[in-house]
């Protein structure tokens, strides 16, 4: 669509700085025909990284035993997990401990509770290891084993694209194509022939008056092919010695516990406004 422009811009010029200086004290539109065209692209990349989070809890009479008995769990927790996810795997882990207060009635009947350290009943402790694969095939592979433990949490499974910069451009790239073919189109229309591009402005316009915010990254979970987990070579049981005893996990263990998860793939998007002489 052709039309005429009465604002100045601020964008990235596609001219040298003597020609760009000219541009904006002598507005272009003054003495020439333009065409302002909004290019728009959306490209899909594989995600790179896969997440998920597993909390371990144990309630004793005093803080140490408490610790002891989430971190005994989360230590086998974490062998599975490397064992499955090979050099892929990254765990960093949180513990917390919290005082359980002995509760009373008071004379309405409510139940409260006194928090002075002689009215401590026992002590709650968690462990919560924040798990990150880089290989997206092992992660319900990693995800099992940390399950088969038996936490007393779990988060969800979550993917995401980490190298974005090959994909952003692409995405740039296919909207300034875009662009430029939307402009084209409309040049036909009037019967002008497409002269040089005059401006190109990052985000959704439009390119003359005041600048938008540049269209980020969306990622967008979609219906995706399935990618079979890959089958981890290894011992058939992971042992841990803790305490003077032993904590064991077996491999149909970690069978029993391989979920569905399908890997989506993430879609980024790009939008561009470009201004082109005509005639």
């Amino acid at each position: 669509m052709i039309r005429a422009l009465f604002a100045a811009a601020v964008c990235i010029c596609a001219a040298s700085p003597a020609a760009a200086q000219d541009i904006f004290d002598h507005p272009y539109w003054v003495d020439r025909a333009v065409v302002e065209a909004q290019g728009r692209a959306q490209v899909s990349a594989p995600a790179d990284e896969a997440s998920f989070s597993v909390t371990f809890t144990g309630v004793a009479g005093d803080a140490r035993a408490a610790l002891f008995s989430a971190s005994d769990r989360a230590r086998l927790a974490v062998a599975a997990i490397r064992t499955r996810g090979g050099d892929t795997t990254r765990i960093t882990s949180n513990a917390q401990v919290n005082a359980i207060y002995r509760e009373y009635r008071n004379g309405e009947g409510e139940r409260v509770s006194s928090e002075r350290t002689d009215q401590i009943d026992n002590y709650s402790a968690t462990v919560t290891l924040d798990v990150r694969l880089s290989d997206v095939r092992r992660a319900l592979d990693a995800r099992a084993a940390a399950l088969a433990v038996g936490p007393e949490g779990v988060g969800d499974l979550q993917y995401r694209l980490t190298a974005t910069a090959p994909a952003r451009l692409q995405a740039y790239r296919a909207a300034v194509q875009d662009a430029a073919a939307r402009a084209r189109i409309a040049a036909d229309a009037s019967g002008s022939p497409l002269g040089r591009m005059l401006i190109l402005q990052e985000g959704q316009g439009p390119c003359i008056g005041r600048p938008v915010a540049v269209t980020g990254t969306r990622l967008v979970r979609q219906d995706f092919e399935a990618v079979s987990p890959i089958t981890t070579v290894g011992a058939e049981r992971i042992e841990i010695a803790v305490g003077g005893r032993t904590l064991r996990l077996s491999a149909e263990d970690i069978a029993r516990m391989q979920l569905p998860s399908d890997a989506p793939v993430i879609e980024l998007s790009a939008e561009v406004c470009a201004i082109y002489a005509i005639g």
